[in-house]
């Protein structure tokens, strides 16, 4: 990997995953040098399957020219190989790097449910617990400036339409603007992952409440 900074960041995290005594189901690094960009992808499994998601998904993406910037900006770096690509320096691609979580849900819990003749009423239960969920994200959202939405795919059988896929996204973006050095950067991606896996186990707690009760 060309990516120097990236690759410290990723065995951060997972130091930090080892030091909270957390074990992802999937601990995936890739770089595709085709389009000049790497990335994580890291998946979690809650422990309580009553909450009625069934993973968490965490996806890191970089690319070439956050990395030269940000190695630019760094003391120490002198010798990084990306410095002698000038045309990556002037990039005004700001020095960010771009984080989506997905909580996907356990999309079987609603298959099952029994339609009682209705049916629309695995959609209906559905659409309240997307609904119900976000009111409750509300404030969240207008507190932490996050964007989200819903990936949904929905099927059918004999007894109606069902979802066959249920997934919140939430999409954050931070900085390493005023980092000066790759301590720095450790820093502000331990701060990061706390900040990610907190409003996690806050979305977990807030699917388990506005479950709707099966019909």
């Amino acid at each position: 990997m060309k990516y120097p900074i990236f690759k410290s960041m990723i065995k951060k995290i997972e130091t930090e995953l080892g030091r909270r005594n957390i074990n992802p189901s999937k601990f995936r690094v890739w770089n595709d040098p085709t389009i000049n960009a790497a990335g994580l992808e890291l998946a979690l499994e809650p422990a309580d399957a009553g909450c009625g998601v069934r993973e968490i998904t965490v996806n890191l993406d970089w690319d070439s020219f956050r990395e030269a910037k940000l190695a630019n900006q760094l003391e120490g770096m002198a010798k990084h190989p990306l410095l002698k690509k000038r045309d990556l320096l002037s990039s005004k691609v700001p020095v960010t790097i771009d984080i989506e979580t997905a909580w996907h849900f356990d999309e079987q819990q609603i298959i099952d449910l029994p339609p009682n003749g209705d049916a629309d009423a695995r959609i209906s239960y559905a659409s309240s617990w997307m609904n119900s969920l976000n009111q409750e994200m509300a404030f969240m959202l207008q507190t932490g400036k996050l964007l989200h939405r819903w990936h949904i795919e929905v099927d059918g059988d004999q007894h109606g339409k069902y979802i066959s896929a249920m997934a919140l996204l939430l999409y954050h973006q931070y900085s390493f603007r005023d980092a000066k050095n790759l301590s720095e950067v450790h820093d502000e991606v331990s701060i990061k992952l706390d900040n990610i896996l907190r409003k996690s186990s806050l979305v977990l707690d807030l699917a388990r409440k506005t479950r709707p009760v099966a019909a």
